[in-house]
């Protein structure tokens, strides 16, 4: 009997709810129900840098427009900061800090992947994503670039615009991410000119040969003056002390990382490029859509992923031979016909 009187005034209390609010159907006031905040909340996402060098480094501002993409066109909420690459414990605590506070922690460059490798397995639930590193962990996407077919494609390109048969590569740290550059690089170059002569050099054997454009410069001059007409830079914020030089013997550089041909129009021959805004939005979208996936994942000339600048600023330099030329060694690429070294032999030559 009492279950029953419990039941009636339920009825009661229903109908009455639809006697004053004028509802259709007494189904809308039981089905109706507030929205929660964890439907309509923005994921949280952290971007961090593996230095202060967004602005100063090509490779560094390319995250920094992918992730400002994101916030913008995804609703995301950002947070930017930047890691200590001279003390990987306060690295560490960074992005710790970071696991609890976001769904999303995203990090870049060799110098973050021991410590994210130590973090990342403490915040099973944390999706984390780092770039240019490989690493096997459940909730981590390691997204890689073949960096290498890239700078095969712009070392046919130095080999075809050299008058000299020098050619130069400067990178900022003698490391196996770097040496991948190199590596196809050189290929790449003798691929068109096999009696090429290839000066290789590194500012440092560490992540402090990105932030030295003052030796950057002065390895470049050195090379200009020993005869090379052609340098490929591969080391961030050193990178503008190898354009001072070009301009200085107005002589040629190869950019990298992002299109760097409007930097000095006649002196930037070409600018091997990574589609890093591309990738970094697709991570934080799948994120957001709940389609995160983890694992190595490899993006090179086939997707899209790396390829060489072509534009106004550039176009003058190169002839259309050179461009049929170097399309045809893009097509053998992805056709398998030619596989590009991503290693060098040790000690060099």
């Amino acid at each position: 009997m009492k279950s029953f009187n419990i039941l009636n005034k339920y009825l009661f209390f229903l109908l009455g709810l639809f006697v004053i609010c004028g509802c259709g159907t007494i189904q809308d006031v039981i089905l109706s129900e507030p929205s929660s905040e964890t439907d309509t909340a923005p994921l949280r996402v952290t971007m961090i840098y593996p230095s202060d060098c967004v602005g100063t480094a090509a490779y560094c501002t390319a995250f920094h427009i992918g992730v400002r993409t994101a916030e913008e066109e995804l609703g995301i909420t950002l947070t930017e900061t930047n890691g200590n690459e001279n003390d990987p414990a306060a690295t560490e605590m960074l992005i710790r800090d970071a696991a609890q506070n976001s769904e999303l922690v995203l990090t870049a460059g060799y110098q973050m992947g021991d410590v994210l490798a130590r973090v990342a397995p403490e915040f099973p639930d944390v999706k984390f994503a780092i770039f240019d590193v490989v690493l096997d962990i459940p909730n981590v996407a390691s997204v890689n670039y073949k960096s290498n077919e890239g700078s095969f494609l712009v070392g046919a390109i130095a080999a075809l615009k050299s008058e000299s048969n020098k050619i130069g590569y400067i990178g900022g740290a003698d490391v196996p991410l770097l040496q991948e550059f190199e590596a196809g690089y050189v290929a790449g170059i003798h691929a068109i000119n096999p009696d090429a002569e290839v000066a290789v050099e590194y500012i440092s054997k560490d992540a402090t040969g990105f932030g030295q454009p003052k030796k950057a410069k002065e390895l470049a001059l050195a090379q200009y003056v020993n005869g090379i007409d052609v340098i490929y830079v591969a080391a961030g914020g050193s990178g503008q002390g190898v354009l001072e030089a070009a301009q200085e013997q107005q002589k040629f550089i190869i950019w990298v990382d992002s299109n760097g041909n409007h930097l000095a129009p006649g002196i930037v021959l070409t600018s091997m490029t990574k589609e890093i805004p591309a990738s970094v939005q697709r991570i934080i979208q799948e994120a957001a859509e709940d389609n995160f996936m983890a694992g190595i994942r490899y993006f090179g000339i086939a997707d899209g992923g790396v390829s060489y600048a072509l534009d106004e600023h550039n176009q003058p330099l190169l002839q259309d031979d050179i461009i049929t030329t170097v399309e045809s060694l893009k097509a053998q690429i992805i056709a398998g016909e030619i596989v590009v070294p991503d290693t060098v032999s040790l000690p060099r030559e």
